[in-house]
């Protein structure tokens, strides 16, 4: 905490002047004028650290009066502090968008979600964002290097097509300075790259002054984590202009992309660590979170936004009257076309929900997140070396054994949870296998019975063959996505049970039954276009359901989160 000198209030940056000032007398001074003697010199500062006792978000912060809100999961309990040293970064660029900014720039873009809950909009007008200063390495990296490119220009001549080769070289002496990515685990790559870029021009030296009335958020994820990635957008950024923007764009590269670009040499010459401004809003609802930040340089908006289930299906009601109305005064929709229709949405359904599964697979697992992947790969490095250590150790303080590693508490029940989810998924894997070889035996036994009927539908040339023929294949690509579906649920922990898009397959299969059996009775084909209907609607709310949960993430139940301020 910085006081005032001259009444000793507390000093906070102020982001209107970027100067520290006062609470109580509004004195402004320069942010720099409080390091202490030797602060340039030295590679720690002095934090409290506050740690939320439902989610396990850590907190940290210049000023040790206590927190009452986690900015990560919501909850507003009385959070755990303690005292710590953690290394200093190098750089910072201090917030320029103030509280006020940032709810104007959230409600411009809430605007746009108009299926958002009224929760979450109110979230973002409740006084609820809080300024965090995200940590990020910095890659300053140079290509110095010679490169050749064959290429070819082809031009008309009468009949004949006549083709150029060139061999083009050349050296090159390209820089990238100040390439970024966040270095918490706990800040979500997708989120860091959908408010980027941060401007340099902004950065200065680090000191804690700016931090005063704000928290940041502590690097867990090494500088080496990022390393490959920074030099891929490097050498994709050269590789774009050469050919887009050099003097052989008008030419054509005969060499492979990645051939040419693994031959520009791309060398990480300097890293450096800061920290850039970042207004969170944390939105809870049970046990998952949804997050929106704002860039607190530029005023970039990037937000998790959840569906409201009733607001889209009144939506989606009265699209589709006002469509059938619609097609009711242009054409007459007869009973046949009406459930071909119907089996074309049900199959689009089941994909959408099969995409949807996919997606939220990938994030749980953090396929797409180089941080969390680099928490994960060190989590698993300890837990070896921990499993090592148990090798040959005697655990009866013998002696010579006392400083053996013993079994904790938190091992167990890591090694009980996660005995308990394989042994969840392998039910539910065997479970869905049954249903799929029922499905199966339904078709070979139906085969028999649908037999005569299909031979003398062929004689008379019903066009219901047709249909049932679409029909069976939509049910047949819909069964493959609902066990790819079930694949994916099997590797999550958010979602359990059957697909939502088993409806739609059911749907499916009752459209291709009534088609293959082309009844006279009008009325038939109707009621089963209603109830292949109320499955579409099933599946769609479990579309939407599996799009709030890839909108939403659990809450951050990690051993090294850390979050921002409460009071900012």
């Amino acid at each position: 905490m910085v006081q005032c000198p001259n009444c000793g209030g507390i000093l906070k940056f102020d982001i209107a002047s970027q100067q520290m000032k006062c609470d109580s007398c509004s004195s402004q001074f320069d942010p720099y004028a409080f390091e202490m003697h030797g602060a340039e010199e030295s590679t720690d500062y002095d934090v409290t650290i506050f740690r939320c006792p439902q989610c396990g978000g850590e907190i940290s912060s210049t000023d040790e009066t206590a927190a009452g809100f986690c900015s990560y999961c919501g909850s507003s309990n009385v959070l755990e502090s303690r005292l710590s040293k953690e290394k200093r970064p190098q750089l910072i660029i201090p917030f320029k968008k103030t509280k006020k900014d940032c709810e104007a720039a959230f409600e411009k873009f809430i605007k746009k979600a108009i299926f958002a809950p009224k929760s979450y909009r109110e979230a973002g007008r409740a006084d609820s964002f809080r300024g965090i200063y995200m940590p990020y390495w910095l890659y300053d990296m140079s290509q110095r290097c010679d490169v050749n490119i064959p290429s070819s220009t082809s031009h008309r001549s009468g009949d004949y097509i006549i083709t150029d080769h060139y061999m083009n070289r050349g050296r090159l002496d390209n820089y990238y300075n100040g390439v970024s990515y966040d270095a918490s685990s706990s800040f979500a790559d997708d989120i860091s790259s959908d408010i980027a870029p941060f401007n340099v021009k902004d950065i200065t030296k680090f000191s804690p002054s700016f931090l005063s009335g704000y928290y940041a958020d502590l690097a867990d994820v090494g500088v080496e984590a990022y390393m490959d990635t920074a030099v891929e957008l490097a050498q994709e950024s050269t590789y774009n202009y050469l050919k887009n923007s050099s003097p052989m764009a008008h030419q054509s590269f005969d060499s492979p992309k990645e051939r040419i670009k693994d031959s520009i040499k791309t060398n990480i010459n300097v890293t450096r660590s800061a920290m850039f401004p970042v207004w969170f809003m944390s939105y809870r609802n049970r046990d998952r979170v949804a997050y929106a930040t704002v860039n607190g340089q530029s005023g970039k908006v990037s937000a998790d936004i959840p569906m409201s289930v009733p607001k889209y299906l009144v939506c989606a009601l009265v699209i589709a009257a006002i469509l059938f109305a619609v097609f009711q005064m242009v054409f007459t929709i007869v009973p046949k076309i009406l459930i071909f229709l119907v089996s074309i949405i049900a199959l689009i359904s089941v994909l959408t929900y099969g995409s949807e599964m996919k997606k939220l697979a990938a994030k749980e697992n953090y396929d797409d997140d180089i941080g969390m992947q680099y928490r994960e790969q060190r989590l698993r490095e300890k837990k070896n070396s921990r499993l090592q250590a148990q090798k040959g150790a005697s655990f009866d303080n013998q002696a010579g054994y006392e400083d053996a590693y013993v079994i904790t508490q938190n091992d167990i029940k890591r090694a009980k949870r996660e005995k308990a989810r394989k042994n969840k998924a392998e039910k539910k894997s065997a479970s869905f296998s049954v249903l799929i070889i029922a499905v199966i035996l339904i078709f070979i036994v139906g085969g028999t019975i649908f037999g005569e009927m299909l031979e003398s539908m062929f004689d008379t040339g019903d066009i219901g063959i047709g249909a049932g023929v679409v029909s069976l294949i939509f049910l047949i690509i819909s069964i493959v996505s609902a066990v790819n579906a079930r694949k994916n649920i099997a590797d999550m922990n958010s979602v359990n049970g059957l697909p939502a898009s088993i409806w739609s397959v059911v749907s499916l299969l009752i459209i291709m039954v009534v088609c293959f059996w082309s009844p006279i009775n009008d009325i038939i084909y109707y009621v089963a276009s209603m109830i292949a209907m109320i499955g579409v609607i099933l599946n769609i709310i479990g579309i939407i359901r599996g799009h709030n949960l890839l909108s939403m993430r659990p809450l951050p139940q990690f051993e090294m989160y850390r979050g921002g301020d409460d009071r900012a």
